[in-house]
């Protein structure tokens, strides 16, 4: 950082006074506002950020104002081009990150951010050797109302006018109630079959950090969202064309009006749940979305279609550990989302016959590796008791051998095991050990729908199904964590 660029840093902190970059601090409330800190997080280099991050903390800086901070430095420095995913992944983890650190020991809560952190600074000099892209500065108000932005937005959307999009989001997010923001987001957010998942994954990102990055800072997280959503690779405009990626938004609504309307009055049916994930193995997008409609049409809950999902995207991960079939799991996490915290019974619909197509895609992906290994038929491999050293065990598996982890892991739970204790173990791991972004995603997102699920011995399985792709134990933590650990003392 510059002189100039410390001087005006203090400036808006508090004063020299109240602040050094060494990490003293003053009174608590001369720690930085959001607009400062994230400033600080873009200018400072990559090698001496963790000081000044760790400096802060020491003096009283809280975790959702950091996180803020990095939602908006990262939206500002990092394109959503040419992919959804790859370095835009310093957006996409944040929600994860926030989620982990949410529910560890107090002593290693920041470890988390210091990764994201650490990641950010990686794929800003990244975006800077590519491209040399930053956000641009914030277009001026166009529409007046809040109808007018919306038409706007949504005639932006459809066109998928990336510049257009840019003014008109300000515009809504300006003029519209949040939850009219949020409606419209999730629907634009699964309308494709591009990025595997990453879409929904972004929106379902958006919507959790926006309470906290709070509405002054939003502009550049939304902004960031919209061109994400407006992302088509190297399509033509799907506007004016006939899609691979597109015919299932289409083809889906009109079958809409085959469901009935009592659909949300379905009964749990273990025997349907079980049933969809054979289906799910040997089908196209359109009919696994057709299956679904059956399956409502005959009166099974969306639950049990949900566990089916989960479950269909936790054999993927089994069978094949890497990253694209990762995101069979981290998607179907983010439609669950869109699910679970959308209004219009459409876009509901929508996500979960969307969340469906996308398993055959994802099938598809990893071909006919370990077609024999299915997640009904995993069989336990016996670990010693059904404590401590049983569930290191299972995790020293990881990564070497990780069906022999989940082998482990379903033994584990079928014998009495704690599952609060297995979720806690691998959170953990994840924040002494990860090194990826999708090490943050997937864990989150398998725990979270193994959360969602009715507490069975379905449910076990595929918790311990997702431990392929969990992060193993280590005898020391990755290069970042033992900075951050040594740093906060």
């Amino acid at each position: 950082m510059s002189a100039v660029d410390r001087r005006t840093f203090l400036c808006a902190t508090g004063g020299a006074a109240a602040l050094s970059l060494s990490g003293r601090m003053g009174l608590a409330q001369a720690l930085p506002e959001v607009g400062a800190l994230h400033r600080l997080m873009e200018e400072t280099p990559r090698e001496r950020v963790a000081t000044e991050l760790a400096g802060l903390i020491r003096g009283g800086l809280d975790h959702r104002r950091a996180l803020a901070a990095l939602a908006v430095a990262t939206s500002r420095r990092v394109q959503p081009f040419p992919h959804v995913g790859f370095k835009y992944h310093t957006v996409l983890a944040l929600q994860s990150v926030h989620l982990t650190a949410l529910n560890l020991p107090v002593r290693e809560r920041w470890l988390p951010v210091f990764w994201a952190l650490d990641y950010f600074k990686r794929a800003q000099d990244a975006e800077r050797r590519q491209s040399g892209w930053t956000m641009g500065p914030q277009p001026e108000p166009a529409a007046g109302t809040a109808e007018a932005a919306r038409k706007s937005l949504i005639d932006a959307l459809d066109r998928w006018d990336l510049k257009a999009v840019d003014p008109a989001i300000l515009d809504f997010a300006r003029l519209a109630a949040p939850g009219q923001l949020s409606e419209l987001l999730f629907r634009y957010g699964i309308r494709d079959l591009r990025a595997i998942g990453h879409k929904a994954i972004a929106v379902q990102n958006v919507h959790r950090l926006l309470p906290i990055v709070g509405a002054e800072h939003a502009p550049p997280v939304l902004r960031s969202l919209a061109a994400a959503l407006q992302n088509h690779g190297g399509d033509p405009n799907p506007a004016t064309s006939d899609l691979r990626s597109d015919r299932t938004w289409r083809e889906f609504q009109p079958m809409l009006g085959e469901i009935p309307k009592t659909w949300r009055e379905g009964r749990r049916d273990d025997a349907a749940r079980d049933e969809l994930v054979r289906t799910l193995r040997g089908v196209s997008e359109l009919d696994a979305g057709r299956a679904i409609i059956d399956l409502l049409k005959r009166g099974v809950s969306a639950a049990s279609i949900w566990e089916a999902l989960f479950a269909t995207a936790a054999e993927l991960v089994l069978r094949r550990p890497t990253v694209v079939p990762v995101h069979a799991q981290t998607s179907a996490n983010a439609f669950h989302h869109v699910f679970r915290h959308a209004r219009a019974d459409s876009t509901q619909l929508l996500a979960l016959l969307q969340s469906a197509a996308f398993m055959p895609a994802f099938r598809r992906r990893i071909g006919n590796a370990r077609s024999n290994l299915r997640i009904d038929e995993l069989e336990p491999l016996a670990v010693p008791g059904n404590g401590v050293d049983a569930l290191r065990d299972a995790f020293s598996e990881l990564p070497r051998d990780p069906t022999a982890g989940a082998r482990k892991a379903l033994h584990y739970l079928q014998h009495g095991g704690s599952a609060d204790a297995l979720v806690a173990s691998a959170r953990r791991h994840l924040a002494r050990n990860g090194r990826q972004s999708h090490d943050y995603k997937f864990t989150e997102a398998a725990l979270e729908n193994y959360g969602e699920m009715a507490p069975t011995a379905w449910r076990d399985r595929v918790l311990a199904a997702s431990m392929a792709y969990f992060t193993g134990s280590a005898e020391v933590p990755t290069p970042v964590s033992q900075e951050a650990l040594q740093l906060l003392g």
